[in-house]
Order: structure tokens, then sequence, then C-alpha cells
């Protein structure tokens, strides 16, 4: 169904409940006790990725720029030390 077919109920934000919307669609919320356990693990597996688990190092996203301009395709004409 598209936004400007006649059959198309708009429900503004302030009605819908996103946590029925999620679980209608197979979400299955962790509790508190699950969550607080994968940290656990996290930080019992490997202390040193535990405090950035699930965010690129700086340093990686450094080097993965760097590597990208340095694959830049080559201008004729222009200094190739730079």
């Amino acid at each position: 169904m598209r936004l400007l077919d006649p059959r198309f109920k708009y429900t503004p934000s302030m009605s819908t409940d996103i946590v029925k919307t999620w679980k209608r669609h197979g979400f299955k919320p962790t509790s508190e006790a699950e969550r607080l356990a994968r940290q656990r693990r996290a930080k019992g597996s490997n202390a040193s990725n535990a405090r950035s688990a699930s965010v690129t190092p700086l340093s990686s996203a450094k080097r993965k720029l760097r590597g990208w301009n340095v694959a830049a395709p080559k201008v004729a004409g222009a200094d190739p030390t730079t």
C-alpha cells in the first residue's frame, strides 16, 4: 500500500506503541539480567575489546581512511608525493 492510496490510514506517532510494533515483527527484547550477563562475558573474554565492543577503534578507522586516499585514482599531472 502506498501513501497516496485512499485506503491508507495515517496514525499519529503519539498513538503508536513501538514495543508492540517490534514484537509483532518478531523482536524479543532481552531482560536486564541477560544484558548484564552479556556485558560480563564481554569483559571477561577480552578486556581490551570490552570497552569498545561495538565501536570501530579510531586508529582502525584512520588506517582505512588513509588506505582509501592512497588507492584513489591518479590524476595526470598531479604530484605523486601527496
